[in-house]
């Protein structure tokens, strides 16, 4: 992730926003690893060197897409002929929404940074591609990360440090295919990551795949999708900086020690799915309806969260007025009670902004590529459903929310300005009513069009139950399950999971 900073007013927003926990963009890679088995360490030859012919580049476009930018690369090496679009489609991360809110937590996620390991299994093996993730040894919380894939039937494995790294990459794609790595950005050696380093922001995580090495020159050879996505620089990397560039093995190494050798292959040698669509159309239907097990099936929050059209209606609920004054009532009382609840408001704002802006991105492109995946589908009124969001989520979205990494002053989009304003005139006065009551119409408008989208998320999810009849108890089953169950063990189920599971 890369940590947001900006003049010293930013700064101190931020040091005062930590009680409630906002997601906001990242430059991300899925944590990754054969039934916990550690790589073994071979011989390899000094002087040796390997490169692999290249597939078409494809750019990550913004800020939060690298992670399915790289995955879709190494599904070409590995046979499958995608672009990121479909990727967006296939992984179902285009049609998955999710929102957590319950104490002093206020999480929002779009499918592109909620969970990245479930999906990216699912699309693999809808085209029989092996697909096996990868932790370092010292990955924190290992032993539990490796239990919890391995019992989703995910294949993991170890890598024993920076030897065996190295022995593995060789190994890989000597056999013909790249790895996928998760690294720290800062590290990497384009000019548009000086920004990092002019700031000195470390411990980002951002995918890039390696396709190439040189012991002699003592470099390796990568694709990076991420340059050109934020920044003055923005655009597609017309110049080529992005594909097949070098890095030396010093700062590969250090890139990718920061990020515990997350690592991903993907490998053309299992069956794929008899029915594409038969596997697919059920899965974005209960994404998008929001059955919580289809987005953690080992997990409680699947329980306690909200997500899909739920999500939407319940963010909706809490950007009203009454809403957002329950959520400050949460902080009565603590240390420098005014500036700490304007900085919430203020990051409240930004946050919802950049996550719906990457959903909005990811939705729109697999809403219209979904129909050429599943060509043995009538998706005709599906697509109608899911069209009636696109001019709410457009209202929400602005790309400056993510392009500018680091630097709030740049961020100019609706949502964000309405908080701002709402936050800086509850600091001057301390009065909540008095800064909500300008802004009661902006607000019914965000709410508006949140609302928009649930409501079209549900008729493209009714539209799909159609082709594929769930029943009321597969779409709604999580939540009465929910009431069942108990909140309270659920919540304490839920942070041991947050605390255990390492950052995807």
């Amino acid at each position: 992730m890369i940590p947001l900073t900006g003049n010293d007013q930013e700064m101190s927003r931020m040091k005062s926003s930590s009680a409630v926990v906002l997601v906001l963009f990242m430059l991300l890679l899925i944590p990754i690893g054969t039934q916990g088995v550690v790589v073994n360490q071979s011989t390899f030859t000094p002087a040796a060197e390997a490169l692999l012919e290249p597939q078409d580049y494809i750019w990550q476009e913004i800020n939060g897409f690298c992670a399915w930018a790289a995955t879709a690369m190494a599904f070409q090496y590995a046979g499958v002929d995608v672009d990121l679009y479909d990727i967006f489609a296939l992984s179902t991360i285009g049609f998955s929404f999710a929102y957590f809110r319950f104490d002093d937590t206020f999480l929002v996620f779009p499918g592109a940074l909620l969970t990245q390991v479930e999906p990216t299994h699912f699309m693999a093996n809808l085209y029989g591609v092996n697909y096996t993730q990868y932790l370092g040894t010292d990955t924190p919380n290992l032993e539990q990360t490796v239990q919890v894939y391995d019992s989703q039937g995910i294949n993991i494995g170890l890598i024993d440090g920076q030897y065996h790294a190295m022995d593995f990459m060789r190994q890989t794609i000597d056999s013909g295919y790249p790895i996928l790595i998760s690294v720290d950005p800062m590290f990497l050696p384009a000019s548009d990551y000086d920004i990092l380093r002019e700031q000195e922001l470390s411990g980002g995580g951002h995918g890039v795949l390696v396709v190439g090495y040189n012991d002699t020159a003592q470099t390796a050879t990568i694709i990076d999708p991420g340059v050109g996505s934020f920044g003055d620089d923005f655009g597609y990397p017309i110049d080529g900086r992005g594909n097949y560039s070098t890095i030396s093995y010093t700062l590969l190494l250090d890139a990718w020690s920061a990020r515990y050798f997350i690592t991903s292959t993907f490998l053309p040698m299992t069956t794929p799915v008899s029915s594409i669509d038969d596997h697919l159309g059920p899965m974005v239907r209960d994404k998008l309806l929001g059955v919580g097990t289809t987005y953690f099936p080992t997990s409680a929050n699947a329980y306690v969260g909200k997500f899909g059209q739920a999500a939407f209606r319940g963010l909706s609920e809490d950007l009203t007025p009454e809403g957002l004054k329950n959520l400050l009532s949460v902080f009565d009382g603590v240390e420098d009670e005014v500036n700490f609840k304007a900085s919430l408001l203020y990051f409240i704002g930004f946050g919802v902004e950049a996550q719906v802006t990457l959903q909005y991105l990811s939705f729109r492109t697999a809403l219209y590529s979904l129909p050429i995946l599943m060509p043995d589908t009538n998706l005709t009124s599906f697509v109608a459903a899911g069209e009636a969001a696109l001019p709410a989520f457009d209202d929400l979205a602005d790309n400056s929310s993510l392009i500018f990494p680091g630097n709030l002053t740049q961020a100019t989009g609706y949502v964000f300005n309405i908080f701002q304003g709402i936050s800086d005139s509850y600091n001057s006065s301390g009065d909540i009513d008095a800064a909500l009551a300008p802004y009661e119409s902006d607000l019914a408008s965000i709410t508006a069009d949140l609302l928009t989208i649930a409501d079209s998320w549900q008729a493209a999810g009714a539209a799909l139950d159609e082709i594929w009849p769930s029943g009321i108890l597969a779409v709604y089953g999580p939540y009465i399950a929910f009431g069942v169950g108990g909140v309270v063990a659920l919540v304490i189920v839920v942070f041991w999971w947050i605390k255990k599971k390492p950052s995807q």
